[in-house]
């Protein structure tokens, strides 16, 4: 996976991993994370309804709250999201560029695809990714969540620091949830 994601943020001054072993084959993983809602997840589901609410408020920005969608389908509506790597079955890479610190998140132009999103630098701003990739592991799979995020400037990484002390707990409990989520899908009922 660092491969990957060091195309698009090899320098990054914050970063999550978490991962989760299951016996099921990779490909029988990687469906069941595509299936998970926000119905799999309460807890994070009301964390990131916090998080929305300035936006909700304002009628700007997406509905992420959909209970019957799948998060990946969800993200992939956003159109903040840019996808930057997309190998069905084994990895998806997804990358912003925003302001996350304000309440309602700013975004610049959106930078469109990888090259876009590796050559912005516009100070005053933070570049984030977030991965998942499933693959063969002691007769099962692994599955693996990575966040990166790096400010383009100075002020920008004081910032996002502030703000990621805070979140950074719920970051975590969002992406250990949603694997979860997905391994119960892979042990069925």
């Amino acid at each position: 996976m660092d491969e990957t994601l060091d195309r698009f943020l090899p320098v990054y001054g914050h970063r999550t991993v978490h991962g989760i072993t299951l016996a099921a084959p990779p490909e029988e993983v990687w469906a069941a994370l595509q299936k998970v809602t926000l119905a799999d997840l309460p807890l994070p589901r009301l964390l990131l309804a916090l998080r929305t609410l300035p936006s909700r408020l304002r009628g700007t920005g997406p509905d992420l709250l959909d209970r019957s969608v799948p998060l990946a389908e969800l993200f992939r509506r956003d159109d903040r999201w840019v996808t930057l790597a997309d190998e069905p079955g084994r990895v998806l890479v997804l990358g912003r560029v925003a302001r996350f610190w304000n309440p309602v998140p700013r975004e610049p132009a959106r930078p469109g695809d990888g090259e876009g999103f590796v050559a912005f630098g516009e100070p005053g701003w933070a570049k984030a990714v977030i991965s998942h990739e499933v693959f063969a592991h002691d007769g099962g799979s692994r599955l693996v969540t990575e966040t990166r995020i790096q400010g383009t400037d100075a002020r920008a990484r004081r910032r996002f620091a502030a703000y990621w002390f805070l979140i950074r707990p719920g970051v975590g409990l969002i992406r250990r949830s949603a694997l979860a989520a997905a391994g119960r899908r892979c042990e069925g009922p």
